[in-house]
């Protein structure tokens, strides 16, 4: 079961950097395409070949993982977005398509960061959360396990700690949310 979770975790990272690397292709393509055919009045042949590299290359892939999710009954507006990619290459819209293959890889690149940064904090916040409470037993602090607490138990938060339970104060200064 391990093993099979390793792989997943992987594949998953690698589709990521893919989506990462997509979007860099396509965005390298569209500047250095319009450097070529504004900046140097290049040949429209030649300045056409960096939409036709990031379409080979990251159109073909985007194009591959669209037709495995429509393969696993996975769809969602992404096969529009396909669509359009093949739409606009077979209508000679080479800038169209690039254009697109950007917003489809780097749409999943931005998703795929937010949801790792998300993780990220929700992960800061768990570790934030108090593990034992602190009680008053014969005039002494002892710490009990969260589990231990009852409701209407009086407990002691330190300075600076979280609040291990919702409660109110009933001694001191301070204020709960």
């Amino acid at each position: 079961m391990k093993s099979s979770s390793k792989v997943s975790a992987s594949s998953s990272t690698a589709s990521r950097s893919q989506e990462t690397w997509i979007a860099a292709l396509s965005i390298g393509a569209i500047a250095l395409h319009l450097v070529l055919k504004f900046a140097i009045s290049a040949s429209p042949a030649f300045s056409l070949l960096p939409l036709y590299i990031a379409l080979l290359i990251g159109g073909v892939l985007l194009l591959r993982n669209l037709v495995r999710d429509i393969l696993n009954r996975e769809i969602g507006a992404d096969v529009l977005a396909g669509s359009s990619i093949i739409t606009a290459t077979v209508l000679g819209e080479y800038l169209v398509a690039t254009i697109i293959v950007l917003m489809l890889s780097g749409g999943t690149a931005l998703e795929h960061y937010a949801t790792r940064r998300a993780s990220y904090v929700l992960a800061a916040l768990a570790r934030r959360m108090p593990r034992t409470a602190h009680r008053r037993i014969d005039g002494r602090l002892v710490d009990v396990p969260l589990d231990a607490i009852t409701v209407g138990e009086t407990l002691v938060v330190l300075p600076h700690e979280v609040c291990p339970a919702d409660g109110t104060v009933t001694d001191g200064r301070g204020s709960m949310d």
